[in-house]
């Protein structure tokens, strides 16, 4: 049986999503009709990575370039606290791939934004959904 996410870390998680939101959007948006991917930091801003598989149903990212993407972030002072992609034509729920993906990372948040809206999802002994955020009819763009 999964863990119970404590409401503490939920609130962070839409907190996060939200601050995201419109660079969530934009990076969707330039990216299609692939799936964007990059991370997100505990700061709410976001580091886009390119997605090496050029798809729009499924993502890839050299190990190489997420740990170029890692120092960065940490040499700017940032730090990453979840992974982000899209869903060009569907919603925010993880597709059998990402489940895969996501118990191959055991309490990592991963972000999916869809046409549905942007939500966050960890794998702890189970799937487990830790929020989501409507978007407005028009998000502005960073």
């Amino acid at each position: 049986m999964p863990i119970a996410v404590a409401d503490e870390f939920v609130a962070v998680a839409e907190t996060l999503m939200v601050e995201a939101a419109p660079a969530l959007v934009a990076h969707r948006n330039d990216s299609y009709p692939h799936e964007a991917v990059g991370i997100v930091c505990s700061d709410g801003s976001t580091y886009p990575l390119i997605n090496q598989a050029r798809s729009g149903h499924r993502f890839e990212v050299s190990e190489v370039l997420v740990q170029e993407a890692i120092t960065i972030l940490s040499e700017r002072g940032l730090q990453p606290v979840a992974v982000y992609h899209s869903h060009p034509e569907s919603v925010s729920g993880p597709s059998n791939r990402d489940i895969s993906m996501m118990q191959h990372m055991p309490g990592a948040l991963s972000i999916i934004v869809g046409k549905d809206g942007i939500a966050a999802w960890l794998w702890n002994d189970g799937l487990q959904s830790v929020g989501k955020v409507q978007l407005p009819e028009r998000v502005e763009a960073v």
